[in-house]
């Protein structure tokens, strides 16, 4: 295997913000292997354009190590610094891949869980609108995030006006979702929010739409976190952005599902973990014709065949995650 890039990162308990809010507590660092099986059915060929989530370091993580499979390319995604992994793939019987066709892709992640410490926060600072981290992530997404969407405008006026801050209002916001909404359509995929909010319900990543929404109506930058935990199941939670503060994770899924539990600022990775995309609705630009891709927490792709209706591709993953000792081992 080749491609092997080394990542020389911050240690995991240095200070990200301006003011350090947030508390990492419990470090772990695990090696993943993802492998990715793709596999053409039928007759004739197909070419198949395939997007791979690929995890790196941000707020919330630190990684150490990125081993990429040397057929792919990796290419960015979004305004965050993230990126996927991109591959052009020709299967079929005559062709010199045949019909299959193995990826695999190795990481070496440290995470931790996270605790927000309110007490640090003593000022409210207002937003530079120069700064990314602000003009990024307020406005609308369509169809997943809606400043415009009437029925949330009342309820995000009246939240607001009874809030005594940005902090106030966020956490308001997080247990109006949580109180108001039921967790259903597992799996689904992203919804629209008028879906959303047609049927009070919604996967984690649905309610996370909501939550940030909401957010968002009152110009406070707000994102999804997307990701998967070492079993390989998927989960959707949500950030929002403070001056000189930093991100502050926020989790309404949990909210629900255990209301006596404080997951504003308060994540714990076996509940979230690893992340490999923030934000939503991203553009990847590797093809002729730029793709749009709603969320990649695991893979994306689109596929001509020379012999339609005859033909079918077929994509397994598989996640080995394996906890290492602090020293490495």
């Amino acid at each position: 295997m080749k491609g092997v890039t080394l990542i020389i990162s911050l240690v995991l308990s240095s200070v990200l913000w301006s003011k350090d809010i947030l508390i990492k507590l419990n470090p772990q660092t695990y090696q993943i292997i993802i492998q990715t099986t793709v596999e053409h059915w039928g007759i004739g060929n197909s070419e198949i354009d395939l997007f791979l989530a690929r995890l790196s370091s941000n707020e919330y993580q630190q990684c150490k190590l990125s081993k990429i499979d040397d057929r792919g390319k990796i290419i960015h995604l979004g305004n965050a610094g993230d990126s996927c992994i991109y591959y052009d793939l020709a299967l079929g019987r005559k062709l010199e891949q045949r019909k299959k066709v193995m990826l695999q892709n190795e990481y070496i992640l440290q995470v931790a869980d996270i605790y927000l410490d309110i007490d640090a926060i003593d000022t409210i600072y207002p937003y530079d609108h120069t700064d990314p981290n602000y003009y990024n992530y307020i406005g609308s997404d369509y169809p997943f995030i809606d400043v415009e969407q009437e029925q949330l405008i009342i309820i995000s006026q009246s939240l607001w006006e009874s809030s005594s801050s940005i902090l106030d209002y966020a956490e308001k916001c997080y247990l109006y979702v949580a109180k108001t909404f039921q967790y259903g359509y597992p799996l689904s995929g992203f919804k629209s929010l008028a879906f959303t909010l047609k049927n009070k319900t919604g996967d984690c990543g649905n309610l996370s739409s909501v939550f940030i929404t909401l957010l968002r109506m009152q110009n406070i930058p707000a994102r999804h976190l997307m990701s998967f935990r070492p079993d390989g199941s998927l989960h959707v939670w949500a950030d929002f952005y403070m001056s000189n503060y930093g991100w502050i994770p926020v989790d309404v899924t949990y909210k629900h599902e255990y209301p006596e539990g404080d997951f504003f600022g308060n994540i714990k990775f076996e509940n979230s973990g690893f992340i490999v995309q923030r934000g939503i609705g991203h553009e990847v630009s590797a093809l002729e014709n730029p793709m749009r891709i709603s969320g990649l927490q695991t893979y994306s792709y689109q596929v001509s065949y020379t012999k339609e209706e005859k033909a079918k591709v077929y994509i397994d993953r598989k996640v080995s995650c394996q906890l290492k000792s602090m020293d490495g081992r």
